[in-house]
């Protein structure tokens, strides 16, 4: 009970709350400085006391600092457990509900500045209402949770068809890929078989060409060997038929086109349109397709 009118004492009676900067007037009595300074009238003259009506000039106040420490203490002093229900400030029942603060008021908290401009209704009517309004939540989020869970059903179905289809996909990729490697190998031997079967042609075109060089260089060398004979050899023997000799000299065609060799089996990249191009085809004939 002490603790109660001691909490009077340092309540002020325009906030009713614990003083801050506590100040004196004229008459004795004490105000917060703020709130007094709100109560003046414009024009900076007397103004009339809060409590008793006195009037007091603004030159007259005075910080009152024994109150303002004995307020200190006191706000800091353990007040002990609040009763459940009671207002944890004024030691008063919670009556009513503050809408902008969000929490359960009492009758001495509504007469303070601090609700004075506040929407309250009694605590009943707010326990009902907002009870009524969180039910409502209560089923609106349920709603919203099975639709939620779902789409997280759809997600995981789409999912799971994705990954199949991904694999799949996969799994062709790899069979159309083994295909056209299996069909690049044919493509591969096949201009090899090629080059092979022209450099064989060319190997013996060359062969030929050589047997007969050497077929004419030893015949002039034969040839050779017999004009110096004949030409080493007596008069008798010079001049039998020496003109047989010397026609078969002259008749020795030495002639010969040298031919430069190329390859004509080439395997070009721009080559590879086409090859993909016959390769769609025969995916085309495989897969019971017409080849166009």
């Amino acid at each position: 009970m002490e603790a109660e009118d001691l909490r009077e004492d340092l309540t002020c009676s325009i906030c009713l709350d614990y003083f801050e900067d506590p100040v004196s007037i004229e008459c004795g009595h004490n105000f917060c400085r703020a709130c007094l300074h709100r109560s003046w009238a414009p024009g900076g003259g007397s103004f009339p006391c809060p409590e008793c009506r006195q009037p007091s000039l603004p030159a007259a106040l005075r910080p009152n600092w024994a109150l303002a420490r004995l307020t200190e203490r006191t706000r800091r002093r353990p007040q002990g457990s609040v009763p459940p229900g009671q207002c944890g400030r004024h030691r008063e029942a919670l009556r009513l509900f503050c809408e902008e603060d969000q929490r359960p008021v009492c009758l001495v908290c509504r007469e303070s500045r601090e609700h004075q401009a506040h929407t309250l209704a009694p605590i009943d009517e707010a326990f009902c209402s907002y009870r009524e309004k969180l039910l409502k939540t209560q089923s609106s989020l349920k709603d919203k949770m099975m639709k939620a869970v779902y789409f997280q059903d759809m997600e995981m179905k789409n999912a799971t068809k994705w990954e199949e289809k991904m694999k799949n996909q996969r799994m062709t990729i790899s069979a159309e890929f083994a295909k056209l490697h299996h069909f690049l190998a044919e493509e591969e031997q096949l201009f090899l078989q090629r080059l092979s079967k022209e450099e064989e042609e060319a190997k013996k075109k060359q062969n030929e060409n050589k047997l007969k060089l050497h077929q004419k260089i030893t015949s002039l060398k034969q040839l050779i060997l017999e004009v110096k004979e004949k030409s080493e050899s007596s008069t008798l023997e010079l001049l039998q038929n020496p003109k047989d000799v010397l026609t078969r000299s002259e008749n020795q065609d030495v002639s010969y086109s040298l031919e430069v060799l190329t390859v004509n089996t080439v395997c070009q990249i721009p080559m590879m349109k086409e090859m993909l191009k016959r390769f769609q085809g025969v995916c085309q004939v495989e897969n019971g397709g017409v080849l166009v």
